[in-house]
């Protein structure tokens, strides 16, 4: 009963602990693609799906910095997606650059994108992302789509999966995104993406940039970014918060079925107790024991809640599409949340040890 009470905590914390980490994967899904050293954001920037655009000219003004090799404009906007043969709608993420700049050097670390820049070349014409929801289709065998009230035809398919910032993902030329969503101007990007010589400094770029540019742009290190994209999903959105504090619900759930069974166990077992005090073991070993009683039922516990685990993940990343892993850094944790929680129960539990008085058995 203790094992299986423990264990069910345990893969309760293993669950909440692998959606929070779902939260921090959404977080760099995209900017950890980005093949570029510094980034010109907007100064109202807030994440990548709340961005504000930039003058285009600033990154011509970057290029002329000896350390900047190539400076390439993104295009970034919520794309809504209509499947004319379902009729399922869903809300995309949408990604645009220049084909002629990509032929150089992807922006993007997605190297599926290289074979494929030829087919994009045509209007109206998208990469679907693998990672996008099934329902969102197309069921068209030849790829037509709709965005915004648009026709599309999707002509590939890359690897990427944005998690929690929408149903998916779509890589289009910047023609066909200022098509898509009524003649954006190219000339106001919503990021520059700076890549440097080999030889370059990001830091005192980044500095140097801060100082010649004017104050319509914001030059930032990739970490720096995504500090950005952390504390937008992890901090200031209720998805983090709902997953953190599921794992610490699960943590004291555990705790308190752990202190339950200890404590009867201990009540049962008092006249035991006291006669090992009476044979001269001290309160310290006795609450050693108890420990060591608990270590036993959460490694019990973990073995099973381990296996459950790398059974359900996948299938929760394939019903979801989320990007949730069971990592060895993750099991690492909970294996050692585990042992604190029977700890701490533990803890609780040998207070009862003091009614253990060897006085009480004559």
């Amino acid at each position: 009963m203790a094992t299986v009470g423990v264990g069910f905590a345990i893969l309760v914390v293993f669950i909440q602990l692998g959606f929070y980490g779902a939260v921090f994967n959404t977080a760099l899904a995209v900017s950890e693609r980005f093949d570029a050293e510094l980034m010109l954001i907007s100064p109202s920037f807030v994440y990548l799906g709340e961005t504000g655009t930039i003058p285009r000219s600033r990154l011509y003004q970057a290029l002329a910095h000896p350390d900047v090799a190539s400076a390439t404009p993104i295009y970034f906007r919520y794309a809504n997606w209509r499947d004319p043969g379902s009729g399922n709608s869903c809300r995309l993420f949408a990604i645009g650059f220049p084909l002629a700049e990509a032929e150089v050097a992807l922006p993007l670390r997605l190297p599926a994108l290289t074979d494929q820049l030829e087919a994009l070349k045509a209007m109206d014409t998208l990469l679907l992302d693998r990672s996008t929801h099934e329902k969102c289709g197309p069921v068209d065998p030849e790829g037509r789509t709709e965005i915004r009230d648009v026709a599309a035809r999707v002509v590939g398919h890359f690897d990427l999966g944005v998690g929690f910032l929408a149903d998916g993902a779509m890589v289009v030329s910047d023609d066909s995104f200022a098509h898509f969503f009524r003649g954006h101007p190219l000339d106001r990007p919503h990021l520059g993406l700076l890549k440097l010589h080999p030889d370059g400094d990001p830091e005192a770029a980044a500095k140097a940039l801060g100082e010649i540019l004017p104050p319509d742009v914001r030059v930032v290190t990739r970490s720096e970014l995504s500090a950005y994209q952390t504390l937008h999903w992890v901090d200031n959105t209720a998805v983090g918060d709902i997953f953190g504090m599921g794992a610490v619900a699960g943590f004291f759930v555990g705790v308190v079925v752990l202190f339950q069974i200890l404590s009867a166990d201990i009540r049962n077992q008092l006249p035991l107790y006291a006669t090992l005090r009476a044979m001269g073991y001290s309160q310290l070993r006795l609450k050693r024991y108890i420990l060591e009683q608990a270590w036993i039922y959460a490694l019990l516990g973990y073995g099973p809640a381990l296996l459950v685990g790398l059974a359900t993940f996948p299938v929760i990343e394939g019903l979801t599409h989320l990007p949730i892993f069971l990592s060895p850094g993750l099991a690492a944790g909970v294996l050692i949340a585990s042992l604190l929680m029977c700890s701490l129960s533990a803890l609780l539990s040998a207070r009862r040890l003091q009614r253990a008085d060897p006085a009480e058995l004559f």
